[in-house]
Formats: C-alpha cells, sequence, structure tokens
C-alpha cells in the first residue's frame, strides 16, 4: 500500500517521542537542552517535508527520519529497559500461555492471536506480573481473528520444509516463542528461522532481545540486516535474502512488516493489528482489529 497524507502527521508524531525519549534523562528546564530540542525537532521535521514522495510505502517515508536521529544521536538503543521489562514479564507467562495454547480446541489458532495481541499492551505502564496477565487474558476471551486464514496456513505447514518468521516488538516476541512451540510440536521436522533487526530502532526485536528470552530453543535465530522498522527488501543482507527467497511459508509479524511487504510475490501470511485508518480502510477492517492471513491491500 503507499502511504497517505496522514502517515505525514504520523511520522511527525513518532519522531517527537524518539526525541523526547532520546532527552528523557536530560534536565528539561534547562533553557539549553529546551533549545536543543527544539532546533534538533526541526531538522526531523524538515527531512519529513524534504523526503516525502508520494507513492512510496509508509516505512519508506520513515527511513530519513531515522537516518537523522542516528546521525544525531548515534545508534543507541533509546528503549533497551523498556524492552528487557516487557520480556521478562511475559517470559514469566510463557509456561502458562503455552499450556492454554495446547488445550485449546485448535492450537495454532488460539496461538496466532495471541501473538499478535502483543501489540495490544502499553508494557511502560504495567508495574506488576499481575496486571500484566489479567490484561492479556481478558484480550485472550474478548478479541478474535477479524481476518483469519489459519484453515489455508495449517494446510501449506503440512507440507512445508521451512518457516520464516518476521519478528516485530519485544515483549511480543514472547508471544512468537509460544507460536513457534506449537508449531514445531505439530510439525517437529519444519526448519523455524526467525528474523530480527540488525540495530536497536525503537521496540524492535534485535538479537539480544531474542538471546535474552532464549528464541533459539525454537527456531534458529538470524538478523534481516536492516536498522529501519518494517522490512523493505532494499535494506536486507544476502543471507535474510537467501532464506526470504527459498522459504515455503513466511509469517509477517506486525504493522511495519505488512506496511514494507505488501504486494510481494511469496506466500506471505500476515499477522497484525491495525494500528491507523489508513492501513484498516486498505485492509478492509476497523483500527484496533487483528488479522492474520495472505492479506493484500485494497489500494
Amino acid at each position: 500500500m503507499y502511504a497517505k497524507y496522514q502517515c505525514l502527521n504520523c511520522i511527525t508524531k513518532h519522531s517527537m517521542d524518539l526525541l523526547e525519549k532520546a532527552y528523557s534523562d536530560h534536565n528539561l528546564d534547562d533553557p539549553k537542552i529546551q533549545k536543543e530540542i527544539f532546533e534538533n525537532y526541526i531538522k526531523l521535521i524538515q527531512t519529513v517535508a524534504e523526503t516525502a514522495v508520494w507513492g512510496k510505502k509508509p516505512v519508506e517515508l520513515s527511513l530519513p527520519v531515522y537516518d537523522k536521529l542516528y546521525e544525531i544521536f548515534g545508534k543507541k538503543d533509546f528503549y533497551m529497559v523498556e524492552k528487557s521489562t516487557s520480556n521478562r514479564l511475559l517470559l514469566e507467562m510463557y509456561d502458562d500461555l503455552l499450556q492454554h495454547c495446547i488445550n485449546s480446541p485448535d492450537p495454532i489458532e488460539e496461538a496466532l492471536k495471541i501473538s499478535a495481541l502483543g501489540n495490544f499492551i502499553d508494557y511502560g505502564v504495567k508495574n506488576s506480573f499481575g496486571e500484566l496477565e489479567w490484561e492479556l487474558q481478558n484480550l485472550v476471551k474478548t478479541k478474535t481473528l477479524t481476518i483469519n486464514h489459519t484453515k489455508n496456513f495449517i494446510k501449506d505447514l503440512k507440507e512445508a520444509r521451512s518457516l520464516l518468521v518476521i519478528h516485530d516488538n519485544a515483549g511480543e516476541i514472547v508471544l512468537d516463542k509460544v507460536l513457534i512451540r506449537i508449531i514445531k510440536k505439530l510439525y517437529p521436522k519444519l526448519v523455524v528461522y526467525s528474523a530480527v533487526r540488525s540495530e536497536p530502532v525503537i521496540n524492535d526485536v534485535t538479537m539480544a532481545d531474542a538471546q535474552e528470552i532464549n528464541l533459539k530453543e525454537v527456531s534458529i535465530v538470524i538478523e534481516s540486516g536492516s536498522k529501519y522498522p518494517g522490512t523493505l527488501l532494499d535494506n536486507v543482507n544476502v543471507a535474510f535474502k537467501n532464506i526470504f527467497d527459498n522459504a515455503d511459508i513466511i509469517l509477517s509479524k506486525g504493522q511495519g512488516n505488512f506496511e514494507g511487504l505488501n504486494g510481494v510475490e511469496r506466500n506471505i501470511y500476515f499477522n497484525f493489528m491495525a494500528k491507523c485508518h489508513p492501513v484498516a480502510n486498505a485492509v478492509g477492517v476497523k483500527v484496533g482489529d487483528v488479522v492474520f492471513g495472505r492479506i493484500k491491500a485494497h489500494f
């Protein structure tokens, strides 16, 4: 899908959030710091205005902004603490979630739904394991897959030799691990690859997150070569591209990966929550809906 005018506002707002995060350990009452933030925000806004071109995907429009952020601040993991906290909290639920899926009437469908529900959780405001557990349990009971191609996915799994999972966020990756464990339990000969970002970017999964939750227990973990949110095939490394081109099935997690990979002619199943009106409208659902399937944008 192509970016809409609303995407420009989203990128600008996201730039401000990242800028505030970058200065979170500074004295924001200091006039010098205020001036520095002001001037850097202008640089980010100018970058959006000067590089935006009609006909690009939403994630493509954001690349120059991240390049500018790297130029200003270097490659720092501003969300390292939040990512580790969300990983740790969800790891405490791992065994229970796995057993819940195993005991459900359709383990793969239940695990797919749970895997996408990480998008709903605001880990930053949860201060206890109990709160997070309650919220996830409530979401499992109330949310369904608005688009559901699970039957086709299972049919493909029966004939597949390899599966590539392109991960999205920290915390959520624990839920992905549950899904992969369920798939491997049912299809033990299937080779599963897990792709993560090569550089820290917002709360996206990196190799450090994969190691923290011991993802190698269930899959072969590789770096995609990307330092940006989402996945654009122009920004990946040779190893990832080779696996991407040859995998029998690709499972793409998160809206950013959908934005980058939608329209690519491969056997890609997208699993994400529609977070904005442009994407929701493009796939024919409502904002907040969870979808899973071989989905193509309408425009």
